[in-house]
């Protein structure tokens, strides 16, 4: 490229780690992006930007993808309680009354907080999707909703009413970087027939399908006593498992399950915090790997996490495996990062766009800051510890830059498409007015 043909934006001097599929990593190097695409990679790139930024040695990555979260609201306030209670007591009571000012409230807490930790692709599943769609548009976060579906208890979710006109209303409104599926929230809270009209609609309309599978125990036996048989056969007997759908948690499975799961191209979001912390379980993931299992990595809502930092994601995922399984070498870095990337990009459909730095692909990119003490010593190539230290050492707030399309959305840690301030006391009005109208604030004192 001659350096006549000026780009949009130029990244500099930066530590590359491309996650491509030859695992290529260069020092003191340069991005090229024009309209949105990577254009260019390499050493001194004779080639000028309209804006160029000065990666000062630090990583240069593509944008982390959080395959499972809820964009929810009241974090911090339905702590310490199993799955099953934790749902029926707090969860379901609390939608119920949740609004559309609450959603939009949630929503720009969630993308603030995922553009400050260099979350640039995300899926949701949680409510009023219009509402956390209107604030994608704006954020420029690259994202996919799958509206929260639940036929029981009645009223604590969307219904597949609401959901087809959300997908009518918005599948093609943001091309390439909005995107509709439908989300059924759990076998045991959609019926049957709900399933096998999501089906039918999903073919129609093109889209994928994310829902909770094998998350707790509870979850197992209740399947086991009703029908015989567990919610993954179920599924299986209804058409639901396909290459189109994403599976959140899967941690109660056997065998013969993940065979199954394999066989299907069913994908699954790794959630190890939010499983932790509700003890839910440590999920099979080397088993799922190992049988061909596509495999992403999310946080799970910020009310069962608690934070969305996906480099936190990265390091308890490893660890848990490593401590469960007694084997140090079980999940090495490396490919923890390929799940918060590339193999997340896959989970999600996105592989053609995103999860790598490819020339043609679109400029998802976050700089992290390599100078702090606790990622010292950066050793330099051949035989760099980068990874090493963005899995086991990073975290959220090491982050400089997040990128997508070619789009600054922060840079030096300042928001270019959110207002942060503003934000704050929108979202502590709008969780205050939630505990109260949904009675949260008497059970919270009572279990006090």
């Amino acid at each position: 490229m001659s350096d006549h043909q000026q780009q949009d934006l130029v990244i500099r001097n930066g530590h590359i780690i491309t996650m491509d599929g030859q695992g290529r990593r260069y020092q003191s190097a340069d991005i090229a992006i024009n309209n949105g695409v990577i254009t260019e990679i390499g050493c001194a790139l004779e080639v000028k930007g309209m804006t160029e930024i000065d990666a000062n040695g630090n990583a240069v990555l593509p944008g982390l993808i959080n395959c499972h979260t809820h964009e929810t609201l009241l974090r911090g306030l339905t702590e310490d309680l199993p799955l099953m209670r934790w749902l029926d007591e707090i969860c379901f009571p609390k939608d119920k009354a949740f609004q559309a000012e609450h959603q939009r409230a949630a929503a720009l807490m969630t993308q603030l907080e995922l553009i400050r930790g260099g979350t640039t692709s995300f899926i949701d599943i949680f409510r009023y999707p219009d509402e956390a769609a209107a604030v994608a548009e704006s954020s420029g976060l690259r994202a996919i909703f799958s509206p929260q579906l639940i036929d029981e208890p009645a009223g604590a979710g969307e219904t597949l009413e609401s959901t087809v006109s959300f997908i009518e209303n918005w599948k093609d409104r943001v091309p390439g970087r909005i995107f509709t599926w439908f989300g059924p929230h759990a076998p045991y809270s959609c019926k049957k027939e709900t399933f096998l009209k999501i089906i039918e609609l999903a073919e129609k309309y093109d889209v994928g399908i994310h829902t909770h599978l094998a998350e707790s125990y509870s979850e197992v036996e209740q399947f086991m006593s009703q029908y015989g048989k567990t919610s993954v056969y179920i599924l299986d007997e209804l058409g639901v498992l396909s290459s189109r759908l994403l599976v959140a948690h899967a941690v109660h499975l056997t065998d013969q399950e993940i065979e199954l799961l394999a066989r299907r191209d069913v994908a699954v979001a790794y959630n190890p915090t939010s499983n932790m912390k509700l003890a839910s379980g440590v999920a099979r993931i080397p088993e799922l790997i190992r049988a061909g299992v596509r495999v992403g990595l999310g946080t799970d809502s910020n009310l069962s996490n608690n934070n969305l930092d996906m480099f936190e994601e990265m390091r308890v995922g490893a660890t848990l495996q490593k401590l469960w399984r007694k084997d140090a070498e079980v999940m090495p870095c490396e490919q923890m990062l390929r799940m918060a990337t590339i193999d997340a990009a896959v989970c999600l459909g996105l592989q053609e766009q995103v999860g790598s730095l490819e020339v043609g692909k679109r400029a998802d990119i976050i700089l992290v800051d390599l100078h702090a003490p606790h990622m010292w010593p950066v050793l330099p190539e051949p035989g760099s510890n980068i990874i090493e230290q963005l899995v086991y050492s990073a975290s959220a707030g090491d982050v400089l830059t997040t990128i997508v399309d070619g789009e600054i959305l922060m840079q030096d840690r300042e928001f270019f498409t959110l207002d942060e301030k503003e934000i704050e006391s929108i979202v502590h009005e709008a969780a205050m007015h939630l505990v109260r109208i949904s009675g949260l604030d008497s059970i919270l004192k009572h279990r006090k």
